[in-house]
């Protein structure tokens, strides 16, 4: 029985979860600045504070899952996202969008390191491309989910409370038992592994290496810091899109909400092909920085094509490949970074790769949410440079 994918896929289910609740904004903003709750320059900061608040609490969300334990952290996180999720629902001002947005980002900013902990213990080494893979696939469902069913709750109801009161007692009432009674710390405190599954696990992570990690002796690591601009710049994209895409469609594109919600899941299912293909093949060629730096760099390219043309299907296409990307990037970088650190402490290593990548990122989403001219420049350069550390990582390795 190999059970460690069904664990992989209560991972997915989490994953998916929060990047619903952290998406829906992007449909439910819009119509909340329509209906005079909350400016515009209030949804951009709002959106910006998120990511750095979620940065921050990767940092230290990596150093409690090493020291008490991936199962208790994610619990406490995943309850504490849904009350804020249910928090926003009933926003009355742009400042109480934005203190909601923050404590969101503090939640949710706890679990990402956690899974890839998760990963390191649960899966022998040439298996963590796909496993990243199970679990990522939360990233690009939610938005494919969020775009019609987010639409679809605010034209069926009239208001666009809705989607946060409803994902909010999804994650207390439905998620909340499910992560407490299957997601263990470790494969050997699973009741549901058996002893010739447990065997092939600690094989495959036994010639890895034991010793211990602290805080400086990552930031000292020059391979981190090229995996951490490379994601940054792959995020720094991806975080735009996700965030910014629906303004951009009814603003410059001039497309009805329900349009918008259609056009917005196509980055997505593109990314989970580009996640699919890219995890068997990382994992057969054991290669991964590679994939993650030429898909950065087709990531500034796409974007920079699909802005500046008038045709709005060629650009949706072009957008949606440059979005779609982060399917490329994504199981390559994890896949990096769990060969980097050893198990003990590779929830540090997590953390301060995606908590200093979300609170660069940040810096982008807020310049896109004031001026989708410059914001979009920013970001195709920042593809390109996080492209090219990709390639030079590649080199060393990796």
């Amino acid at each position: 029985m190999n059970f460690r994918w069904w664990f992989a896929v209560c991972l997915w289910v989490l994953l998916l979860i929060s990047y619903i609740d952290r998406t829906n904004i992007s449909i439910a903003g819009p119509e909340m600045v329509k209906d005079g709750v909350v400016t515009e320059s209030a949804l951009a900061l709002a959106n910006s504070l998120f990511l750095f608040m979620y940065g921050l609490s990767n940092l230290f969300g990596g150093y409690l899952g090493d020291r008490f334990g991936p199962r208790k952290v994610a619990l406490f996180a995943l309850i504490w996202w849904s009350l804020m999720t249910l928090f926003t629902g009933f926003v009355w001002s742009s400042l109480a969008l934005v203190f909601s947005r923050v404590l969101l980002g503090l939640g949710e900013g706890m679990h990402w390191p956690l899974n890839s902990k998760w990963v390191k213990e649960w899966f022998p080494s040439h298996e963590r491309a796909r496993a990243n893979m199970f679990w990522e696939f939360g990233l690009t469902m939610g938005p494919i989910i969020t775009g019609p069913f987010v639409t679809w709750l605010i034209l069926s109801t009239g208001t666009w409370k809705t989607p946060f009161i409803v994902m909010a007692v999804i994650g207390i009432i439905i998620m909340a038992p499910i992560l407490w009674s299957i997601a263990k710390d470790r494969p050997e405190e699973s009741r549901f592994v058996s002893a010739e599954e447990l065997a092939y696990i600690q094989k495959g992570r036994k010639d890895e290496s034991a010793s211990s990690v602290g805080v400086g002796d990552v930031l000292r690591k020059a391979d981190f810091w090229l995996l951490l601009i490379n994601w940054s710049g792959m995020a720094t994209v991806f975080y735009g899109i996700l965030f910014w895409l629906p303004s951009y469609l009814m603003k410059v594109r001039h497309l009805s909400l329900h349009m918008t919600g259609f056009w917005y899941m196509l980055p997505y299912i593109l990314m989970t092909i580009a996640i699919i293909l890219t995890a068997v093949a990382s994992d057969r060629l054991m290669k991964r920085s590679i994939f993650a730096g030429i898909g950065t760099i087709i990531a500034g390219v796409g974007l920079f094509l699909g802005t500046h043309t008038d045709n709005l299907v060629l650009a949706m296409l072009l957008i949606s490949v440059s979005a779609a990307m982060n399917g490329v990037v994504l199981p390559t970088i994890w896949s990096s970074l769990q060969r980097m650190f050893p198990s003990q402490n590779v929830g540090i290593g997590a953390g301060l790769l995606n908590g200093l990548e979300n609170i660069i990122a940040a810096v982008g989403t807020y310049i896109l949410g004031l001026s989708f001219n410059v914001g979009f420049s920013y970001l195709i350069i920042f593809a390109l440079i996080g492209g090219i550390s990709g390639l030079i990582l590649a080199k060393r390795g990796y």
